[in-house]
């Protein structure tokens, strides 16, 4: 049985090192072909500025005898569709540093509590559509960025170079801030106002504000302003809505109960189990019991012929083995008084002797020392 734990263990332990090596290679490709978009993606952009500078020269030069260039047809200020140039961070394979991810999401309470959700007013700080105000359409905490639902979009070329199509741009969530619709006390004017700090803070369980679809599927703390407290609430949460095909299994026919428990016969006949569980795998753990027998009456043979060899010994052997037997069995010799008062008196008695060794080494090294002829000083 330990043979055969082993060797599961083993196994085990080989496809994990199997799955490691090969995630790391996989990494590997994969940031070699991400380092290659991007610098196709710079290489585009770089070109792009060298056209549009040119394109100024003759404007200027020109004047009205310039070139039209966005006929409509010719892709004149189109981005291509490649993955960089819509998402810089690849969908999370391209990381951002910590330190630039928590500067981004300062402001709205830092990224692991970030006080921002699909649906929020927000305005544009920068960009060219800097001073509009949109909602967010979706939140990207992996890289600090949002999407805005008819803002800081891009016209993109299509799949294979026909068409173009608008794609929401990601921007960095250090460019905008949340507008929302404040009473001023003293006035009682409301008015939208624009909130540059927000503060995570823990929820009130009896707002109007706390649904059971909230706490289900959205955020649950609730977000402050910091200086006036004013809780700002989140927007409304909907459900997903899953849309049953001819294909699926509904809840109804999974809690039906089509199977009954027999004592009399197995739940499937055994063939199918060992289909299923794969009878001659490596990794198996749990074996039948003839077959733990089988393994059992092997060992039993091999520790047979084990102890038939020893059977077969010379004396000489056999006094070896008693006598290693005991050794065994008396332990580990231990020192008594007696024994070290002995060691006591004889390292007493050997003392003198000792040290007069160690005096006459010292003169014959100083009478050495002295005879020998002065050396002449390095480099001379």
């Amino acid at each position: 049985m330990q043979k055969l734990a082993k060797r599961t263990s083993q196994a085990q332990r080989q496809a994990a090192r199997r799955l490691r090596q090969g995630m790391e290679a996989q990494t590997k490709i994969d940031r070699k072909r991400n380092a290659y978009a991007l610098r196709d993606a710079m290489g585009e952009i770089r070109q792009s500025i060298k056209d549009a500078r040119r394109a100024r020269l003759e404007d200027w030069e020109l004047g009205p005898l310039a070139p039209k260039r966005d006929l409509g047809f010719n892709n004149y200020g189109l981005v291509s569709q490649q993955s960089v140039r819509i998402d810089w961070h690849q969908s999370g394979r391209n990381r951002v540093p910590p330190k630039i991810l928590e500067q981004r999401c300062a402001w709205a309470g830092g990224v692991k509590q970030l006080n921002l959700a699909a649906g929020d007013r927000v305005v544009i700080l920068d960009s060219h559509d800097k001073g509009k105000i949109d909602r967010v359409e979706e939140v990207n905490p992996a890289n600090g960025t949002v999407r805005l639902e008819k803002f800081h979009r891009a016209l993109c070329t299509g799949v294979f170079g026909n068409g173009h199509s608008s794609q929401a741009m990601p921007l960095s969530i250090a460019s905008i801030r949340l507008v929302y619709p404040i009473c001023n006390p003293e006035t009682g004017i409301t008015r939208d106002v624009v909130i540059n700090q927000l503060k995570a803070v823990p929820p009130n369980m009896k707002s109007d504000n706390m649904t059971l679809e909230r706490w289900d599927y959205g955020k649950k703390w609730d977000r402050l302003v910091p200086g006036i407290n004013v809780i700002i609430p989140w927007p409304e949460v909907k459900p997903p809505q899953h849309e049953t095909m001819a294909a699926d299994t509904t809840r109804t026919v999974v809690e039906e109960r089509s199977f009954f428990y027999s004592l009399l016969a197995p739940p499937m006949p055994e063939p199918i189990i060992d289909e299923l569980r794969n009878k001659y795998s490596r990794f198996r753990t749990r074996h039948e019991a003839w077959y733990l027998e089988r393994k059992a009456v092997e060992q039993a043979a091999k520790e047979a012929r084990r102890e038939s060899v020893q059977l077969m010994q010379t004396p000489l052997q056999e006094f070896h083995e008693m006598r290693k037997a005991l050794r065994e069995a008396q332990g580990e010799p231990q020192l008594t008084d007696d024994m070290l008062e002995k060691i006591g008196e004889v390292m007493a008695k050997n003392k003198p002797t000792a040290l007069a060794k160690v005096a006459g080494s010292e003169v014959v090294a100083e009478d050495a020392a002295a005879a020998a002829p002065p050396q002449p000083p390095a480099g001379q």
